[in-house]
């Protein structure tokens, strides 16, 4: 989050800091040889170009530039899961983060009958995504309001079946999971352990 907020401040700085010099007109003809089409990909990383991207991934500016899910469309009472990088890959420290998209409407279905049928209640999922193969991945997930001690599972979807996630650590607003690969993963609230 932070490098993005640094590249838009730096962008910003070098549109503001650009002289103004008068120049010959180019002919029509020079114009048209030369059209690009502007994309979200060719556009300089502005207020609208960053909208464009966070409506692009379904999510507001806020989720986009903080790489979190604070709303889900089927869910009620969303923890905000956001990931802001550290990755332990394979046991070594990264600069690795995993992108935290919103998923598809149906897995919001399947987690919450999974979480009905274990008892819990789903807090958040997510579609992870990075840019790097592993073994095993230490993930330390922000997940606003958890507390240390509360019983949460995190599961993955894999091949039509929630696959339990290894969870190292639960402290207040994290939840650190070893992700053996990369997919769907939901946090499930179980009753507290007696």
């Amino acid at each position: 989050m932070l490098k993005k907020v640094f590249a838009l401040v730096l962008a910003g700085a070098m549109v503001v800091s650009m002289p103004v010099m008068a120049a010959k007109s180019p002919t029509a003809s020079a114009v048209a040889s030369q059209a690009v089409v502007a994309t979200p990909a060719t556009l300089p990383m502005s207020q609208t170009a960053v909208g464009i991207a966070a409506a692009e991934e379904g999510k507001t500016v806020g989720e986009y530039m903080n790489n979190a899910i604070t709303k889900l469309p089927g869910l009620e009472n969303v923890t905000p899961v956001g990931q802001g990088g550290h990755v332990l890959i394979n046991g070594a420290p990264s600069n690795q983060t995993f992108s935290v998209l919103k998923p598809y409407y149906a897995y919001v279905s399947f987690a919450k009958t999974f979480a009905n049928s274990l008892g819990g209640r789903v807090l958040n999922v997510a579609t992870i995504k990075a840019s790097v193969s592993f073994n095993t991945a230490t993930v330390n997930f922000y997940a606003k309001g958890v507390k240390a001690g509360q019983n949460i599972k995190v599961y993955q979807y894999v091949n039509g079946t929630w696959v339990e996630v290894e969870v190292t650590e639960i402290r207040d607003d994290h939840v650190v999971v070893n992700m053996k690969s990369l997919g769907t993963i939901a946090f499930i609230e179980l009753p507290a352990v007696q």
